[in-house]
Order: C-alpha cells, then structure tokens, then sequence
C-alpha cells in the first residue's frame, strides 16, 4: 500500500486546521538507499544487486538513514473518506466545525 497522509478537515472558532494520520508502507534498500513502493520492486532490485556485484557482503550507504533522524518520504495526501461520510454525525467540541472541503 502506498504510504498516504489521510487528513480529518476541521475549523475551531473559524480557524481551519486538519487532523493527520500516516498509513502505508515503504521499502528501503540501504545498500544503495532507493525506496520502493511494493515488496516486488524490492525483490527484483535486491536480485539485480546480488547478479551483478557478486559478493556475500553488501555495505550501507552512507546516506542511508540512521535510527532517530529525519527523512523525506513520497506520501499521497487525500481525504479521510470515513470521516467525510459521516460528517453530519460528527461529536466536535464547542466552537468546532467540519470544514467541508
């Protein structure tokens, strides 16, 4: 699954604001640190690198992220299609509207 950004809309005393939530998932090869949608692309990338090069070890790319940094990742951001069903039935908080986007 894509990784994607589904976002709430809402406004507080007309203020707009949105309510995110990531959902998905991503591969990375930290050989050469390209990342990959599906599973599949991964293993056809990881079976071209081991034909090609030909060794038992594989080093990490320097540029490959390391534990507790940041990272830029592609995300699709689209609505939270549950959320804009229902929003006649939504509980808001006092001064709290759906934003109708």
């Amino acid at each position: 699954m894509t990784p994607k950004i589904s976002a709430k809309f809402r406004k507080r005393h007309g203020v707009p604001y949105a309510i995110e939530q990531l959902s998905g998932k991503q591969y990375r090869c930290r050989h050469c640190n390209k990342v990959f949608l599906s599973e599949k692309e991964l293993d056809r990338h990881l079976e071209k690198i081991i034909q090609s090069e030909g060794k038992k070890k594989f080093p990490v790319e320097e540029t490959a992220p390391e534990i507790n940094s940041n990272i830029n990742v592609h995300i699709i951001y689209c609505y939270d299609l549950y959320d804009k069903m229902r929003k006649k039935w939504l509980k808001l908080k006092p001064g709290e509207e759906y934003d109708g986007i």
